[in-house]
């Protein structure tokens, strides 16, 4: 069970339900998606509570090292944003609650806070109907990248991993080595966040899916399927030897969430970073879910 604020507990696999049935009436945000709050835990700093029937959440600031508080819910939005920039105030972390959903957003009282856009944090939602012929102008980079890796490699087969076998946990390391020696170094948060995930893979729900080409896999993508119609991407990353390879993976990945009755992917934040942000807007998002910073008006 959850705790109360101002209590607050360490997160658990146990949580999933708890937390599923909190989120799953409001947009996909992946800040509050069990998969990607456990697996993002890196540091077990991360920690839950409910207040006015919202789900609240402590996390790290991954630059800073500073906790701040978020929330997700509809219940007293104003009365809970007060109460929690209060508790920040008297506990030492951040007096600005970051991360808060634009559903939260717009029910707060203008006249009490200063609510700014963080752009950085928006999640990118593609619908992934369009990811499986890449049509239109729009995709036809992609559309190339495709048709490009299935010539080269004819012989390519999707399939499925159980993360929780040590058969697929090794193929995927021999794609997280290549993906290094071709693109430069995974980040210890990253390598932690899949290690992470690992540990919990049997009580998750989620899919992961790869392409092998011959005997060897070359690309992998791993995404949590919370309920609803969205799925939250995880991890990703192939072997760049093989060209269009991460357009071929898209395409897979689309295949296969569909086949599962989800319609769309959220594939997260770009934190500010000018390479990713322009590779995921190349994807033609459906839409954006935004996000804002909250503090008192002085």
């Amino acid at each position: 069970m959850i705790a109360e604020f101002p209590n607050f507990k360490k997160i658990e696999l146990s949580d999933k339900e708890n937390v599923d049935a909190l989120t799953k009436e409001y947009p996909p945000y992946s800040d509050f998606e069990f998969g990607s709050l456990w697996a993002w835990d890196v540091k077990e700093e991360m920690a839950l509570s409910v207040l006015n029937g919202n789900l609240v959440v402590k996390f790290t600031d991954y630059t800073t090292g500073n906790p701040f508080l978020a929330f997700l819910g509809k219940n007293k939005v104003t009365d809970t944003a007060r109460e929690l920039l209060s508790y920040s105030k008297k506990n030492g972390f951040e007096e600005t609650l970051h991360l808060i959903p634009e559903t939260v957003a717009k029910g707060l009282d203008k006249e009490l806070f200063s609510i700014e856009e963080s752009r950085d944090h928006f999640d990118y939602v593609c619908d992934i109907n369009r990811h499986i012929e890449y049509p239109g102008k729009e995709l036809k980079s992609q559309r190339n990248l495709l048709k490009i890796f299935k010539d080269a490699s004819p012989d390519f087969e999707q399939v499925s991993l159980m993360m929780d076998t040590k058969e697929a946990q090794q193929e995927v390391v021999g794609v997280l080595r290549r993906w290094t020696e071709g693109k430069g170094f995974i980040t210890d948060s990253e390598a932690f966040a899949y290690d992470r995930f690992i540990s919990g893979a049997s009580s998750l729900s989620y899919s992961a899916v790869g392409i092998r080409v011959g005997a060897d896999l070359v690309a992998f993508h791993i995404v949590s399927l919370p309920p609803g119609n969205c799925a939250n991407a995880l991890f990703g990353k192939a072997d760049t030897s093989y060209r269009g390879v991460y357009a071929a993976l898209d395409h897979v990945v689309a295949r296969d969430l569909l086949s599962r009755n989800y319609t769309h992917m959220n594939i997260q934040q770009d934190l500010g970073i000018e390479g990713l942000r322009a590779a995921k807007l190349s994807l033609h998002p459906s839409h954006l879910l935004k996000k804002y910073s909250v503090s008192l008006l002085a």
